[in-house]
């Protein structure tokens, strides 16, 4: 009974070991093979000869060799976890060996490894090629950014000279567009070579001294001229705790707020810009500084929000043909910073504005604490108006609201000084914002704004002051006066 029993589990061993899709040998303490299964016999190509064949015949004598003198050779093998095996006819392949049991029988387990290995093989040469296409490719458009700012550069120098020289109303508007679009490419050139050293990991964060309250003064001086064009409010406000002294990327951390800063102003044509600093965590001399850039400009919907950092890429093809831009912004500041041990959100709802949040980590200097009193020396950091509350950055855009009555008032009144200088441009900006204003209110006044803005284009002065007066008309009767 007990021989019977052990025939069926041999025969179903057997039937079990060949079906598998590795190589199985069991081999007894002298190296002979006693046992091959299937694929052991296909793939070393002996067949039913297998059986006899010591094990030494089916290694190269590198894989044989090693070990003391009293380790057995099947023991060996198995230390060696991958090695090659030959077949009859002498062409060997590689394997992945295990070995189980010990004594007088041991089971040999092989694993034909040929074609991951080839695999890899071809996935380092893969590798190698896209570096060096990435490095050829980097180096081009180094070299393209670097050659293409020495005419961008002498264009601007020419234009600001004829500028200097005196020039008539109608060419330094020209001349002002070719400024313009000067800047605009340098801006471009400039994200081109950042995010060119960003994918080749040339890109090393700085670890200097500066006056953190210096930095963002100087950030918030660099955008006001472009807030006040367009009518916008400023509000900075910055924890005191944060000490004045920091070490860190003082460049980086400029170009990250100008980036998040110049994109508000760029989306938002009604209402405020907002910056907020606060310190979130202090550990010995490392401290974690929170920052928030807000405005009340278009925002992005919830599927739009997964393009906006990656390359290239903006919310809506139409966001590109409307406001520029490469698209790169975003992905750098986002891996700026990454690079300062930080992350970036966004929150943002289609139509109400945006608000992007990261936080940087950033080490304070030792002995330079001034106890505070040079925090309050700088024009724009903790000017929070009235408006900065939240009810009334929700109102703006409620036709007949207080802050909307207000808004509406304080741009038509720079509209009216625009039109009496003829300094169209501006007034192109405030009728536009005026237009946004009264978005939600009746249709007619929609309509009279809409003709008013158009006026202002064509610079036709008598139908920009008609419309003007029936704009502000049809304010005051809709809406019980401003």
């Amino acid at each position: 009974m007990d021989v019977g029993k052990e025939s069926v589990s041999n025969e179903a061993a057997v039937r079990f070991a060949d079906a598998a899709m590795e190589i199985i040998l069991l081999i007894d303490n002298t190296g002979n093979v006693l046992y091959g299964n299937k694929m052991a016999k296909e793939e070393l190509g002996y067949g039913e000869g297998i059986l006899g064949v010591n094990i030494s015949a089916l290694m190269p004598p590198d894989q044989q060799a090693g070990g003391g003198q009293d380790e057995p050779f099947i023991e060996r093998l198995g230390k060696l976890g991958e090695g090659m095996m030959y077949r009859r006819n002498g062409t060997c392949f590689p394997v992945s060996l295990a070995v189980l049991g010990e004594g007088a029988r041991s089971l040999l387990f092989a694993v034909n490894i040929a074609k991951q290995v080839e695999t890899e093989r071809k996935l380092a040469r893969v590798k190698e090629e896209m570096e060096e296409t990435l490095k050829v490719r980097n180096e081009f458009v180094a070299n393209v950014t670097h050659e293409l700012r020495t005419p961008v550069n002498g264009v601007k120098g020419h234009v600001t000279n004829l500028i200097e020289a005196g020039v008539s109303l109608e060419q330094k508007r020209t001349l002002d567009i070719i400024l313009h679009c000067c800047e605009n490419m340098s801006a471009i050139i400039n994200n081109i070579l950042d995010f060119s050293k960003l994918e080749a990991g040339k890109f090393t964060i700085e670890k200097k001294e500066f006056n953190f309250y210096e930095m963002m003064n100087h950030t918030v001086e660099t955008n006001i001229t472009a807030i006040n064009a367009k009518g916008l409010h400023i509000m900075v406000n910055i924890d005191k705790a944060i000490p004045q002294y920091l070490i860190g990327d003082e460049l980086r951390m400029t170009q990250i707020l100008n980036n998040l800063i110049s994109n508000a102003v760029k989306f938002t044509d009604v209402g405020y810009i907002s910056i907020e600093v606060t310190k979130t965590l202090q550990f010995d001399d490392e401290v974690e500084l929170f920052f928030v850039v807000s405005d009340t400009g278009i925002g992005v919907s919830k599927e739009e929000k997964d393009k906006l950092f990656k390359s290239f890429s903006q919310a809506d093809a139409s966001t590109t043909r409307k406001y520029g831009g490469t698209g790169l912004g975003l992905s750098i500041t986002k891996q700026l910073v990454e690079l300062m041990q930080g992350s970036i959100y966004l929150d943002s709802e289609k139509g109400k504005g945006s608000s992007f949040s990261f936080y940087v980590r950033l080490n304070m200097a030792q002995d330079k604490d001034d106890g505070g009193k040079a925090r309050g020396n700088f024009e724009f950091l903790n000017q929070a108006e009235d408006f900065a509350q939240d009810d009334r950055a929700e109102d703006i855009f409620k036709f007949g609201t207080k802050v909307n009555a207000e808004e509406f008032r304080d741009k038509m009144e720079k509209l009216i000084i625009c039109l009496e200088v003829g300094a169209w441009e501006k007034a192109e900006t405030f009728a536009h914002n005026i237009k946004t204003l009264v978005e939600q209110g009746p249709s007619e006044v929609k309509k009279a704004a809409f003709r008013m803005e158009m006026n202002v284009r064509k610079e036709n002065y008598e139908k920009s002051m008609e419309q003007y007066n029936k704009v502000k008309a049809l304010y005051e009767q809709n809406s019980g006066g401003i």
